[in-house]
């Protein structure tokens, strides 16, 4: 199956929420397909990453949200942010004095042991692959459930990949 041309729009269930992870593709023949997007920083350039494409049994149209909707609901809620910040900014600084450097990094590689090295790396990225294995896990489960809630059911059709990168703009997503 070849899809030309179509619209990327966020998908959110109570209008104030984007769910993450998902996208809603709306082809140009208004075939809706959802597009799981955990895998956002794969993908440079001539690598090409499939990512894998589900159909809902109905519409989901109505849950779908766009740019511009977004940008209000994200100008409401950094509004309301500075607090984040405030308190943030120095408890990040607290945490840093109290919690071991090398529990983050690993042992400190000085002076330089090019295998000491590579084992620091090795562990930080099987650290984060497993962190985002889980968190793409959780978010599967998550919106399986809510769709589960409005008596709509997922199938899987298959894999696919864009011709073109998504591109973010403010106001719009435009993929394929």
């Amino acid at each position: 199956m070849k899809i030309e041309d179509g619209e990327i729009r966020n998908l959110s269930f109570d209008k104030k929420r984007v769910i993450p992870g998902w996208c809603l593709f709306i082809s140009d023949d208004n075939e809706e397909y959802l597009i799981r997007q955990n895998n956002f920083m794969l993908g440079f350039k001539q690598y090409r990453v499939s990512r894998k494409i589900y159909q809902a049994n109905i519409s989901l149209y109505k849950f779908s949200i766009s740019g511009l909707e977004m940008e209000k609901q994200i100008k409401k809620k950094s509004e309301k942010s500075y607090l984040g910040v405030a308190i943030g900014l120095p408890l990040s600084s607290l945490v840093r004095d109290f919690i071991p450097q090398n529990w983050l990094w690993g042992k400190s590689n000085l002076p330089i042991d090019m295998l000491e090295g590579i084992i620091n790396l090795f562990f930080f990225w099987l650290a984060l692959a497993i962190c985002l294995s889980v968190v793409s896990y959780w978010r599967k489960n998550k919106l399986i459930k809510e769709l589960e809630k409005r008596g709509i059911s997922l199938k899987r059709i298959g894999k696919g990949y864009a011709i073109t990168p998504l591109i973010i703009t403010q106001k719009k997503l435009k993929w394929w």
